[in-house]
């Protein structure tokens, strides 16, 4: 299935990309939290005007949702799967059953598996408004301001196609970069993107194909987060990305060590809380 004609069939059946006001929430800053989801990845914003979902975690796990509900969660204003491996896009069909989303961005590549297949169908059922973002778009999302800085086109490469955006929150800046690894980091950085960011998640689990001298350079991160299974197969994270973020003096959190790791600011400095 070609992605434009994903896009025609999430268009016909009537899920416009337009983003909803989302109502008053109770929080004065903005939340945060990779959340422990094993060897996959997941991470909710939480704000005074909008809930925002990066990834649904593995599809052999059922841990999203009830992540989600201990911290509150009644409606998501959007949910960005970044790619669509299965273990970004693996419970999104518990997602949008479990809460109302008011629109889903993917990055438009298609893949063969049943976990996407699984995503696409809830996709198509659940009202959700649909869009898919490119390099250089800017959108507001209540106080938040997402910049998204990839992909520029698709190539059919799932990695190379990653969703990754640079979310402000008054002056603190945060960047997600799904599982995009060197070359598409080099390619953001060629593209004169604003990548300075005081959290970092690191691509790709925190794997030596990521997390770049030059885009670590660009970024100039204090503070780095990878999502992680703890004893995982692939070795996540690599020794050669932590050392590279050691030499630069880059604070490193894991959740393989720390559980579900939250990044709370107020807009000016920033206060790191742990699971474990």
């Amino acid at each position: 299935m070609a992605a434009t004609l994903l896009a025609a069939l999430v268009l016909a059946a009537g899920l416009f990309a337009v983003l909803v006001p989302p109502g008053p929430a109770p929080l004065q800053g903005l939340a945060v939290s990779f959340l422990d989801v094993g060897q996959g990845d997941a991470t909710l914003l939480q704000g005074p005007d909008f809930t925002i979902l990066i990834d649904a975690g593995r599809h052999d796990r059922d841990d999203v949702v009830p992540h989600l509900r201990r911290r509150g969660v009644r409606a998501l204003d959007l949910v960005i799967v970044t790619h669509p491996h299965a273990d970004h896009i693996g419970q999104l069909p518990a997602v949008l059953d479990a809460f109302k989303v008011r629109e889903v961005w993917m990055s438009g590549d298609v893949h063969t598996s049943q976990s996407y297949e699984r995503a696409l169908d809830a996709l198509l059922a659940s009202g959700a408004g649909y869009h898919e973002p490119r390099a250089g778009e800017v959108h507001q999302v209540g106080s938040l301001r997402i910049e998204v800085v990839n992909p520029a086109e698709l190539t059919g490469d799932l990695h190379e196609g990653s969703v990754a955006v640079r979310a402000v929150f008054g002056e603190v800046a945060f960047l997600f970069t799904g599982d995009a690894e060197a070359h598409t980091e080099a390619a953001m950085i060629s593209r004169g993107h604003e990548l300075r960011a005081h959290v970092l998640q690191l691509g790709h689990h925190g794997s030596q194909t990521s997390s770049s001298s030059a885009f670590l350079e660009a970024v100039a991160p204090e503070l780095a987060v990878y999502s992680a299974g703890e004893g995982n197969p692939y070795g996540h994270p690599h020794p050669e990305a932590l050392a590279r973020l050691r030499s630069l003096g880059v604070t490193v959190l894991g959740t393989d060590v720390r559980g579900t790791i939250t990044v709370t600011t107020d807009g000016r400095t920033y206060h790191v809380e742990t699971e474990r």
